[in-house]
């Protein structure tokens, strides 16, 4: 796996410390022996997608801990990042430390405070598996993209596999934590946009029977 650029344990423990219920973003999971093996892999296929161009102007929604934030803020002129918890100043805290530009704001993928037609490229991980009215989620995002502008989109698979899985770390089942499935999320996408690429997790599972899936799509 070809090295990305994420904040490491060490930048991350004033976030730690801050939060410790870390109920609303995976964080510790990334550094744990062989929990981090899928958390990283999905960073990976992400960037993978995201490819080498240089964006204009790059969406980060939903980013966590932060992790993921100085890969993105070196490919990008100006990166913008969303999410909804309470710990927004200390990320930015972090990354302030650590020389990674990005504009972080607290902010509703439902109702996002730009302009139509904003962002050259969005990222988009581990975020619409949680949200309810898919629908709408999908058309935020349509509308403040750029025409022809990259989209890739992640999230984990309703199966029973996932379900032994989260199980298994100590996390309450898939379908118990979840409101929307792969399937309704991949088929609003494609009611929106054009989607040029759908890689799996383990890459050697149909879709229905992977843990995870990160697509590519563009804006016609």
């Amino acid at each position: 796996m070809d090295k990305i650029k994420l904040l490491q344990l060490n930048d991350l423990r004033p976030l730690l410390k801050a939060d410790s219920d870390k109920a609303i973003y995976t964080l510790e999971r990334y550094f744990k022996p062989i929990q981090k093996i899928p958390y990283l892999k999905r960073l990976k296929m992400a960037i993978d997608l995201i490819n080498s161009q240089t964006y204009d102007n790059f969406l980060e929604i939903g980013f966590g801990s932060g992790i993921l934030l100085p890969e993105l803020a070196s490919r990008t002129k100006k990166l913008t990042a969303i999410d909804q918890h309470n710990y927004i100043e200390i990320v930015k805290d972090i990354i302030k430390t650590k020389n990674v530009q990005a504009d972080l704001l607290k902010a509703d993928i439902l109702n996002m405070p730009f302009p139509d037609n904003t962002f050259d490229g969005i990222l988009c991980l581990s975020v619409l598996e949680f949200i309810k009215d898919t629908p709408q989620a999908i058309k935020e995002i349509k509308r403040v993209a750029r025409p022809k502008a990259k989209i890739v989109i992640g999230s984990p698979v309703l199966n029973f596999l996932t379900d032994f899985c989260y199980k298994t770390i100590g996390y309450k089942r898939h379908s118990q934590i979840h409101k929307s499935d792969h399937k309704t999320i991949i088929d609003n996408i494609k009611n929106n946009f054009r989607v040029s690429k759908i890689k799996t997790y383990p890459a050697f599972l149909p879709l229905n029977l992977s843990l995870f899936f990160v697509l590519e799509a563009v804006v016609d």
